[in-house]
């Protein structure tokens, strides 16, 4: 087990000086070396980094995100975790690994705890740019190697209650294939519950809910007859029990509830400076009217003359709560 007195190991440590200000380290390492229990989760930015680093464990997850079978997947080459942003303001809040597959196919996979509104945006800019990283001019374009954006959510980003979705290009009307080079998958961790018990049969299912879990107990059920997952909590259980793992893990735990704290103080400043509470519980039950009707959410935001920004997560919230009240409705909108 590491311990603390190696100052050099501290060195090795890449740590922002915004995190070093803000954090009381001496506590932090005092819970690190103490005996408490600490369970960890895959959304926590440094334990996602640690396992899916990891080129066995990430083949398993491949395996089961791109249906594939374990002699399909030849080679795994982890590259620079960072792409994201070119400072550490840019890359707050979002866990990113960057890997090539055999056939010289790219993938992103990207992992974010808090809701951003350019959602869609990033995922794209970020894999057109990989598309074209190291593309050659004067070579044909036959050569753009195969790009895969695999963004897991831990808010709800799409109006559908599936948990899952995969994205290319293709025709509107007749769905015929443009390009399967350039896709996108997302899982979103918040809509689990929906999930229909086919979808629940799937290793994907398993690995989204081995993302998602809070518990040891959880992470056992889920990970339990599957060995990438098996491996999985192996490392993760390494991390709670290794005094410099936890402090690390410890610090990420709190650079993100800071960063929670920050968004959700400033949506409650902006809603008070903004629409009083009575505008929009009346917003909602506008919402709530017009869905029932089946109107989508553009027409909804344009029939109230609102942005489709203030309408989404109201219509979020109501799609994935048909019987709750306005007033509950309120509240949870408080909460996200």
């Amino acid at each position: 087990m590491e311990k603390f007195t190696d100052t050099t190991k501290y060195k090795e440590i890449h740590m922002t000086e915004r995190l070093k200000n803000k954090f009381n380290d001496e506590e932090l390492k005092i819970r690190a070396n103490s005996d408490e229990k600490i369970t960890v989760k895959l959304t926590n930015n440094y334990a996602f980094q640690k396992i899916f680093k990891n080129a066995k464990i990430v083949k398993g997850f491949l395996m089961a995100l791109l249906n594939l079978k374990e002699y399909e997947i030849k080679k795994i080459e982890i590259t620079d975790p960072f792409t994201l942003g070119e400072n550490n303001e840019e890359k707050e809040g979002i866990l990113d690994i960057k890997l090539v597959l055999n056939q010289n196919r790219k993938i992103n996979i990207e992992m974010q705890n808090t809701y951003q509104d350019d959602w869609t945006e990033r995922s794209l800019f970020y894999n057109c740019r990989m598309f074209t990283d190291g593309f050659q001019k004067g070579h044909p374009y036959g050569e753009l190697p195969p790009c895969i954006h695999v963004g897991i959510l831990n808010f709800n980003q799409m109006i559908s209650p599936n948990y899952y979705h995969k994205f290319c290009l293709m025709d509107e009307k007749t769905k015929e294939i443009y390009s399967r080079k350039f896709q996108f998958h997302m899982l979103e961790l918040k809509k689990l519950k929906y999930a229909k018990e086919k979808q629940k049969r799937k290793p994907l299912y398993q690995w989204a809910k081995l993302i998602a879990a809070q518990t040891w107990e959880e992470l056992e059920q889920e990970s339990k007859g599957n060995k990438y997952m098996e491996r999985a909590l192996e490392e993760m259980i390494k991390i709670s029990q290794d005094e410099m793992e936890r402090y690390l893990y410890l610090r990420e735990e709190m650079a993100e509830s800071d960063r929670v704290s920050q968004i959700q103080s400033a949506k409650r400043i902006g809603r008070k400076e903004g629409k009083k509470e009575g505008e929009i519980l009346k917003l909602i039950t506008q919402v709530q009217k017009k869905i029932a009707r089946g109107d989508s959410l553009e027409k909804i935001a344009d029939d109230l003359i609102e942005d489709e920004t203030v309408i989404k997560p109201i219509y979020q919230l109501v799609q994935g709560n048909p019987n709750k009240t306005e007033d509950d409705i309120y509240q949870m909108l408080n909460l996200l």
